[in-house]
Order: structure tokens, then C-alpha cells, then sequence
């Protein structure tokens, strides 16, 4: 029996990760419940493959769900990062879903507002005041300008990037992990997904230290 970290995921195919190498791995029934995160006990089949037999028990979970169903997003954070932005326009109560999840599964949450070099930020900076005084960390930055303040609250910890379309939350990745195109294109080909990948989450390590999730578009 070897453990590892789950790295990527596609169906039920996914890339483990056991300190020394990348293992591809599916599960043994046809219906899987593991995401980008867990800590995982696997058998090899194969040099670089094998067979998930058991996923450890959790620190806490981060899903969505609406009535019909629930997805799965990451396993094992320290914080999420929710990314916002003034352009093309705020959605509050997309925010306000994200911290109800987290604060239901337990998770620390940091408000990203990104474009601060948009006039209509200015706006939205002061709305979200809001949310400081309930306790909420916050910071304000650019995607194409310093990142310092933002990569130094990630470093050390395992967080998970979320946020809406068009809020510049990929912008911010390439940035802060220069190689995420490259390594994203390596789990692609790993496991034969194609463009379908870019739907479920991602595990990159980031260059300071500690690990970023990049989770599906929320």
C-alpha cells in the first residue's frame, strides 16, 4: 500500500502525487466521490498506475450544491481565496454562497478584489468594507501588477482559488505560477482529458511555498 495526495482528477481517473513520483490511479467502483486534495492509500498495478483503495479521513470539504445536486471541489485546505472583481460586475450573492460554504465546512476565507487599477473598484473597495467589519480578511490588488501582498498569504498553505467568470482569477494563477499552462497541458495529456480538464479542480505548487488549488468556475 503507498499514499499519496490527489493532484488532478477527470471522472474516475486521477494523478497521485507520494513525495517521489506522479502516479495515474482510477477507482475500483464506477462512482467516485475524491477530489483535488485528499490524502489517499493506493496499490500499484503498473510502474506509474494503480488503484485508489482508500481516501483518509478529511479536515474539512469544499462543495457546492443547488436541489438537484452537489459537486465536490477540494479536501484539505487551510483557506480559500474568493476572487472578485467591480468588471464586468459584481456578483454579491455569488460571494455570499462562497462564504456560507466555507463557513459551513470550517474553511478560512480571504476576499480577493482584483482590477484595483479599474476606476469602478473604488466603488466596490468601499462596499466590501462590509464584509472587513464581520471579520472577513481582504485585500485589494492587480493581477498585472505586484502580487507580494497576495502571495504572502498564501505561502505555506494549501489554499483553493474560487470565483465567478471574468473576475480575472485565471490571470492571477499564470502570474503567480508561471508554469500553470505547462503543468496544466502535462495533466491533460496524463490523463488523456483534452480541454475537459480545465472543468475539475487542480493542485500546482507554488514557487514560494505551499500549494494553490485552481477549482472549476464557480
Amino acid at each position: 500500500m503507498n499514499t499519496g495526495r490527489v493532484v488532478a482528477a477527470h471522472g474516475r481517473r486521477f494523478l497521485i502525487e507520494d513525495g517521489a513520483q506522479i502516479v495515474e490511479c482510477v477507482t475500483r467502483g464506477r462512482k467516485s466521490d475524491i477530489v483535488c486534495g485528499d490524502q489517499v492509500t493506493y496499490t500499484l498495478t503498473h510502474a506509474d498506475s494503480g488503484v485508489i483503495e482508500q481516501v483518509e479521513a478529511r479536515r474539512n470539504l469544499l462543495y457546492r450544491s443547488d436541489e438537484f445536486r452537489s459537486k465536490l471541489i477540494a479536501a484539505n485546505l487551510d483557506q480559500a481565496v474568493v476572487v472578485v472583481a467591480a468588471v464586468p460586475y459584481f456578483r454579491e450573492e455569488l460571494m455570499i454562497r462562497c462564504l456560507v460554504a466555507c463557513e459551513s465546512a470550517g474553511i478560512p476565507v480571504l476576499i480577493v478584489l482584483n482590477k484595483a487599477d479599474l476606476p469602478e473598484t473604488e466603488v466596490l473597495h468601499a462596499h466590501l468594507q462590509t464584509y472587513a467589519a464581520l471579520g472577513y480578511r481582504r485585500i485589494t490588488v492587480s493581477a498585472m501588477a505586484d502580487l507580494s501582498e497576495l502571495e504572502a498569504h498564501l505561502r505555506g498553505k494549501t489554499s483553493v482559488l474560487v470565483g465567478g467568470s471574468g473576475v480575472g482569477k485565471s490571470t492571477l494563477l499564470n502570474h503567480l505560477i508561471p508554469d500553470a499552462q505547462a503543468v496544466t497541458g502535462e495533466i491533460s495529456r496524463a490523463l488523456d482529458a483534452g480541454k475537459h480538464t480545465t472543468t475539475h479542480a487542480r493542485l500546482y505548487h507554488l514557487p514560494g511555498g505551499g500549494d494553490l488549488i485552481d477549482s472549476p468556475g464557480m
